[in-house]
């Protein structure tokens, strides 16, 4: 009785265990940007991953992407070269290609005008 018992219980935990990765691959990606309209894109290639195997996360500055495909795991983190509006990021993934875009952040949006004495 005991047997079972054990069995069961590794069953559950095998089921809920993470996929094996035996290759961390950087993916190939572009950057692009637009100074004057303050716009930039990434352009990262994923072949062969469904779009629901793709976790990605924006902060201001930096960005992360995590794709499985069977054994692989795509893996890129990395700073953007100023701050981006995240509420302005916008994607698109249609095969294997990710295509992220946004607003470049205005350096001064935040300043408050000093009075000169």
């Amino acid at each position: 009785m005991t047997e079972s018992i054990v069995e069961k219980k590794n069953d559950t935990i095998r089921e809920n265990m993470e996929p094996v990765i035996r290759y961390k691959i950087r993916p190939k990606r572009y950057f692009n940007f637009d100074a004057e309209e303050m716009e930039w894109e990434l352009e990262v290639h994923l072949p062969g991953v469904q779009k629901s195997e793709i976790k990605l996360r924006i902060l201001p500055n930096l960005y992360d992407l995590k794709a499985h495909r069977g054994e692989v795991l795509y893996s890129l983190t990395q700073y953007f070269p100023w701050d981006v509006e995240t509420d302005s990021v916008k994607t698109k993934y249609e095969n294997g290609l990710l295509l992220v875009s946004g607003k470049i952040r205005d350096p001064m949006a935040d300043a408050i005008p000093i009075k000169l004495k």
